[in-house]
Formats: C-alpha cells, structure tokens, sequence
C-alpha cells in the first residue's frame, strides 16, 4: 500500500503554443520542403484549440518493495520519497492529426503532430516544476525524471503500471494498454526521486545515456545529471 506524502492530485495547465514555435521546429523535418513554414502559425492555431492540458501527480514514501519488485533505476534507489506523474493533451489534438491524414493535407497534419509533441512535453515541464517545488520548499535534493520504456532510463516499460497504480489517470482520461501503452498517444509519465541523500539533477529531463543520438526529440543539456 502506497504511503503517500501527497495525494494522487488533478492539475490543469493553460499556455500559449505560439510561444512554443523554436520547440515545434525541433521535430520538424523541413529539409527540402519548400513553403513548410507557412502551415506553421496555421498548426499553432489548431494547436491551442484543441489541446485540453492535463496532469495528475503524487509523492510517496519509497520502499524496498518498490525498489526490488519494480527494479528503480539506480538513483532512485537512494531516494526517501517518489514523485510519480502522468501528463497528456487529451484526445483532440490526435483525432484532426488523423482527420488531415485522410483528406491528404500531409503538411498540416505533421506540423500539427509536432506542435502537440511540443505541447505535451510543456505539459510535462510545467508538472514537473510542481515536483521541484516541493523539493526546494523541503531543503530536499531530486533526481533528474525516468520513464520506463526511454533509451535513457533502459527501464522496461511494463514499470508504466507502477505509476498508473500510484495514480488516478481515469481523472486526466489517460490509459494504459496491455502492451503498456498509454493512450492518448500525446501523455507521459515520469517518476522522480527526492531526499537528502539523492544527488541534485541539473536538467529535470534529459537523454543522457541514451545511444539513440539521431533522435529529434533528443535533450542533453550540458551539465545535466543521469
């Protein structure tokens, strides 16, 4: 049984995705596509209508029961406490990436597509920042985030059921499959380490570790801590 510090809770965040147009262009491959740009603002545009941003997150004590049973990446091992969240854009988003998709507006549907991977990951910064807090606020130290299945973590994805266990998703409407798949495509998850004896993660999320270095969505920041 979980013993939590805080109780499985039900975020919502609000932001502009115009904002968001350097992080778009991180997943988007322009290369010999001329006039691309211009279906940007019109991606942008959708994209703030139809994201429906949501979060749920929790922290509870660790245990050896979690450590054994789920084998934790070896810096969560050290931690007192387990900041665990599930992240996602709701359904809308991927449903007119689809409707595009089959009345052949291939431009649009891709820039659309990328603007909700850059949404979801905003989404996943600003929950993350909730977990910082707490630790700041409790002179505590925290680790950068895992997610199972990640080339960064080498973490199996069948661990997604541990944070679905220590969660509610049914209140951000976000499942998990029996491949262990969450749905909608555009969620996330996370467990993040917190205590004294952790040591401080510079970047909440990065990829170092991982081999996969032709990957768009890559994130090393220089002095970033695995």
């Amino acid at each position: 049984m979980m013993q939590y510090v805080i109780e499985p809770k039900k975020l919502t965040f609000n932001f502009d995705l115009t904002l968001e147009r350097n992080r778009v262009s991180r997943y988007l491959k322009t290369s010999g596509q001329s006039g691309i740009e211009k279906y940007v603002d019109r991606g942008l545009e959708l994209g703030n209508q139809l994201v429906e941003s949501r979060a749920t997150y929790s922290i509870g004590e660790n245990n050896q029961r979690l450590i054994e049973g789920h084998h934790l990446p070896r810096p969560l091992q050290k931690a007192e406490l387990l900041a665990f969240g599930i992240s996602t854009i709701g359904r809308g988003l991927e449903e007119k990436v689809d409707e595009l998709m089959k009345e052949g507006d291939y431009a649009l549907s891709n820039i659309l597509d990328s603007v909700g991977s850059a949404a979801v990951n905003e989404t996943a910064d600003r929950l993350g920042e909730k977990v910082i807090d707490y630790s700041r606020d409790n002179e505590l130290n925290n680790t950068r985030a895992f997610s199972p299945g990640s080339g960064s973590s080498h973490w199996k994805i069948k661990h997604q059921q541990l944070i679905f266990d220590s969660l509610n998703p049914a209140e951000v409407e976000v499942g998990l499959t029996s491949s262990f798949t969450m749905v909608p495509k555009k969620s996330s998850s996370f467990v993040i380490g917190i205590g004294k004896e952790v040591q401080q993660a510079n970047n909440l999320y990065s990829c170092e570790g991982c081999t996969r270095d032709d990957c768009p969505y890559r994130n090393t920041p220089r002095k970033a801590t695995v």
